[in-house]
């Protein structure tokens, strides 16, 4: 990632690897404001060599056990460590087969050797509003697990992030883990993203269906349109109450393209964008529910 900043070196800074989660937080609560967490460092080292991010002191998790873990226990759901990345999660045969829709998104964000470094936790964490990781988490109904040295907290994903690289962390806070809750065996996900060949989308959804045979719960959630990943609450009753699903995602589609807030940039325009996530939807919606 790359703003078009002259700069080819860091700014100085005070390098720490601590070997227990305990002594990250003790670090992270002594420097506060003057420190980063980095895991795989992608978003980190880019934001710092633009000199978005200019931190005194840089605390590396990357190899503390606690963090690298994947854990699936039936009845409760999935827990993905801090520092699990990007090809690990691609790899893993509980995401492949029970998370489709975050399995789908992780195999498409960016290219493969950035997702050997790259960690969900982190895609998280930037809160940019192109990137792929938390559209599907929030679908998902996903929380993190935060902890500072006195305190442990779970949190939404989808109130978690706040705007453009804006989230609810306190200076002395870290990500500890992403917590997924277990799915019934008749639902289903998908994920979808168009972009134009860069690694900036312009539109991305994630569908969560609980029984396409006669749906009880859906959720629509679409990133890139938007200053923060959004939901299609109107869009979804108009699924849950039809009887006829080859006409409701038609109709649904077209209420989702009017009532999720869009906006205009550099890469499209608020009308393209909106035309885009009608599209999504209906090829995402017709995937899921089988019809044509």
């Amino acid at each position: 990632m790359s703003f078009g900043a002259p700069y080819l070196t860091l700014p100085e800074f005070t390098y720490h690897k601590p070997k227990s989660l305990k002594e990250a937080l003790q670090l992270l609560n002594e420097f506060r404001d003057e420190a980063k967490v980095m895991a795989g460092g992608v978003g980190l080292i880019a934001f710092m060599k633009e000199r978005l991010m200019t931190p005194n002191h840089v605390i590396d998790i990357k190899d503390i056990p606690e963090l690298r873990s994947i854990e699936y226990k039936k009845g409760e759901g999935l827990k993905i460590g801090a520092t699990v990345t990007m090809s690990e999660l691609e790899k893993n045969d509980i995401v492949r087969e029970k998370y489709v829709a975050l399995y789908q998104a992780v195999k498409v964000a960016a290219d493969p050797i950035i997702r050997n470094r790259a960690t969900l936790a982190g895609n998280i964490c930037e809160a940019l509003p192109w990137v792929d990781g938390p559209v599907p988490l929030i679908a998902f109904n996903a929380e993190l697990e935060i902890m500072s040295i006195n305190n442990v907290r779970r949190m939404p994903i989808s109130e978690f992030i706040k705007g453009p690289v804006e989230i609810s962390l306190e200076p002395n806070e870290m990500v500890t883990s992403i917590r997924l809750p277990d799915l019934p065996p008749e639902a289903k996900s998908l994920f979808m993203k168009f972009n134009t060949g860069s690694e900036f989308a312009l539109a991305t959804v994630a569908a969560y269906v609980l029984d396409s045979k006669k749906p009880r719960d859906i959720r629509l959630v679409y990133g890139a349109v938007s200053t923060k990943p959004v939901r299609a609450y109107e869009a979804e009753k108009i699924i849950l109450s039809s009887r006829n699903i080859s006409e409701a995602i038609v109709l649904a589609a077209e209420k989702a393209s009017k009532e999720i807030d869009i906006v205009s940039d550099v890469l499209a325009s608020e009308d393209y964008r909106r035309h885009l996530v009608k599209l999504l939807t209906i090829n995402v919606l017709r995937e899921i529910f089988e019809v044509s």
